[in-house]
């Protein structure tokens, strides 16, 4: 028996699975009102996916490290960023240290959308962790952000 093989063992696995339908159950409450921030502008959830990326990223994005993030390929992410910047959503612009990178970013308005929309999520969310503290909060994220893929 190799040591990954070893290592999922049927106690394992079963923690695995009980993590799974938690999430799961957790991504169908924040999706369930299906409703989004931008009126009658219907989106797919990987352009939804691209503008929470932008969001909560410290710069701007390139389209190579969206697609990497996103686990896309560089096409399928400059015709999401074509559909998103066609709606206002999505500003692309060069880098100021360097004129042939291209940069991504929210528009403004789209910033202040996707924050409202995230703030309610939040709010309708909160049951879900109300028996944990501040402290096993923040391990839970830092033990989700652990999780490959994130």
């Amino acid at each position: 028996m190799t040591q990954s093989a070893h290592l999922l063992t049927s106690h394992r696995s079963g923690q695995m699975g009980e993590v799974l339908a938690a999430v799961v159950r957790l991504s169908r409450s924040i999706a369930s009102p299906r409703s989004t921030p931008f009126g009658s502008t219907v989106l797919t959830r990987t352009q939804l996916d691209v503008l929470f990326v932008l969001a909560h990223a410290q710069d701007s994005v390139t389209p190579g490290r969206l697609a990497a993030l996103l686990h896309v390929t560089p096409g399928a992410i400059t015709q999401l960023v074509d559909q998103l910047r066609e709606h206002d959503l999505v500003e692309q612009f060069a880098s100021d240290q360097d004129g042939r990178v291209r940069l991504l970013r929210l528009t403004g308005v789209t910033r202040s959308q996707v924050e409202a929309f995230e703030t309610l999520a939040i709010e309708r969310s909160a049951p879900w962790f109300d028996t944990l503290t501040d402290d096993a909060l923040t391990e839970l994220a830092g033990l989700l952000a652990q999780v490959k893929g994130s």
